[in-house]
């Protein structure tokens, strides 16, 4: 399992789309998840926060259980560590951490990329400093060895042929 994590509009779903290519894994990627879940309970209700976390728990098992190699990607805040160690267990020892990060500034930038839309995704400056100002999501994530590549000063390709390189290291 690769577990693809940073800010939003650092670029998780870019990288991991290009490393889901080149090494066939299954891509299980953030807003697949939220975009299922939202139109029914709401985005960040107390239903859909309990039932998001319990239906990515329960698909990742079921990946493990059948051997299906995955790379999924998050936006991890400090604090949500357990929730980490529970999406992961399945996976346990056999899980490469990815952080991928960029400027604040960079992020402003790219957030306003019109592909961002297709996937509900935040396509607004004000929205993502609100998020960014919430959630610390900057911090490699506590109590795991994580790989970190800076998405500002390399290409999604590079960056996606460097976590490759460590899956073939594996």
């Amino acid at each position: 399992m690769l577990f693809i994590y940073g800010p939003p509009a650092v670029g998780k779903l870019t990288v991991a789309r290009l490393v889901a290519e080149r090494t066939g894994f299954k891509l299980l990627h953030n807003h697949l998840t939220i975009d299922a879940v939202a139109p029914i309970l709401g985005f960040r209700t107390p239903a859909f926060n309990r039932f998001l976390q319990r239906f990515r728990r329960d698909l990742i098992a079921a990946a493990a259980e059948a051997d299906v190699d995955l790379v999924c990607t998050f936006v991890i805040a400090v604090g949500e560590e357990a929730l980490v160690d529970e999406l992961v267990a399945p996976y346990e020892g056999r899980i490469t951490f990815v952080q991928l990060v960029a400027s604040r500034e960079e992020l402003r930038r790219r957030v306003l990329e019109g592909h961002r839309a297709a996937h509900g995704k935040i396509v607004d400056v004000e929205t993502l400093d609100s998020v960014l100002d919430e959630f610390e999501c900057f911090q490699p994530i506590d109590g795991r060895d994580s790989v970190t590549l800076d998405t500002e000063t390399m290409s999604a390709e590079e960056a996606a042929g460097r976590i490759v390189a460590l899956v073939g290291d594996d």
